[in-house]
């Protein structure tokens, strides 16, 4: 069955780009040389955060580097082309000279194009233009990466409960999908600092978040959005 990509563009028409890239300067001039385009672009440094921002945020294209940190390039590839949001997405992969292997891998998980390092800014920004400009490309056939002996046997349809998933995304960052509230320390009611954000959860319809907070007087407190409560944290 053929599968046809195309770009998703958000209610306001405005191109939202992913750029999953481990090293910052690099990240940073893809970056720049994507804001002519009109995009939103929204950074990512390792596989588990370019997931969970794709999956929430639902990006127009996607590009990934293929050796990102905890979640490689072809793993994070065959992860978005299983998911409904994400399936059609298109994906440009760079991979690194020299690696063959690497593009031919990361082609095969589903990714739509591959550019090969050192890539340009003004290269990148060309390629993912054109890919909004086609509309859609060329059907993808995703191969999986395993041994045949090594996958699981196929899935019974899907029903309406969502099973737990111990793939589910569980990370830490300082940009999450739920704004974390102004708080004030129970003990002293001094301001809280906001310091970071966990996700987790056991499936992407279920998630949830924590944020942790600082107060210089007293210690430091987390606050759950499924309950709405602050808790102090013992320290150890």
């Amino acid at each position: 069955m053929e599968q046809a990509v195309t770009p998703h563009k958000s209610p306001s028409s405005t191109l939202r780009v992913l750029v999953a890239e481990p090293d910052a300067s690099a990240r940073s001039l893809y970056v720049a040389a994507l804001r002519p385009l009109g995009c939103d672009a929204i950074e990512a440094a390792d596989g588990r955060e370019a997931l969970v921002e794709a999956l929430v945020r639902r990006p127009s294209v996607i590009v990934i580097e293929s050796r990102l940190p905890l979640v490689n390039g072809p793993a994070l590839c065959e992860i978005l082309r299983r998911d409904s949001q994400t399936s059609s997405v298109p994906i440009v992969a760079i991979a690194p000279d020299g690696g063959a292997a690497d593009a031919d891998r990361i082609r095969r998980a589903g990714a739509t194009s591959v550019l090969i390092k050192p890539v340009a800014a003004d290269e990148l920004a060309l390629e993912v233009r054109r890919l909004c400009e086609l509309g859609s490309v060329a059907p993808l056939v995703v191969t999986p990466t395993a041994a045949p002996s090594d996958l699981p046997p196929p899935l019974p349809p899907r029903r309406k409960r969502l099973a737990n998933s111990k793939a589910h995304v569980r990370c830490t960052t300082t940009n999450p999908p739920e704004t974390p509230p102004l708080l004030r320390c129970p003990t002293c009611d001094g301001p809280l600092v906001y310091e970071r954000s966990h996700l987790g959860g056991v499936n992407d319809r279920q998630s949830e978040q924590w944020d942790d907070y600082l107060c210089t007087a007293c210690g430091s407190f987390e606050y759950r959005h499924r309950t709405r409560r602050l808790r102090e944290l013992v320290q150890r």
